[in-house]
């Protein structure tokens, strides 16, 4: 049973989502651990909808982002209705939020 619930949400210059994607899922993969996970992409953005019980895997994430400056990542999470979320660039946070944020 999972532990919480994650929303991870690619936004930015649309051309680049595919090459994202790809990224993403290679580094996926190759994580141990990743929890099950939903695809649910549209024409302006790719998001990703995880049942964490072994943690959100930033580390695929960010090194995407890296990749792939252009873009902004945004994870949100509710574990017991405590929310949160941060917001990835260039692979480096660039905020962080507490509570109830809608999308930027």
């Amino acid at each position: 049973m999972p532990a919480y619930t994650a929303i991870i949400r690619v936004i930015g210059s649309a051309g680049r989502f595919e090459d994202f994607r790809e990224r993403v899922r290679w580094l996926l993969v190759r994580e141990p651990d990743v929890d099950p996970f939903t695809e649910n992409h549209a024409a302006d953005g790719l998001e990703y909808r995880f049942e964490i019980s072994h943690g959100i895997p930033f580390p695929a994430f960010v090194a995407a982002s890296a990749d792939y400056p252009e873009l902004r990542v945004e994870a949100q999470w509710d574990k017991d209705g405590a929310r949160g979320g941060a917001a990835i660039e260039n692979g480096r946070v660039v905020e962080k939020w507490s509570g109830e944020r809608g999308p930027s």
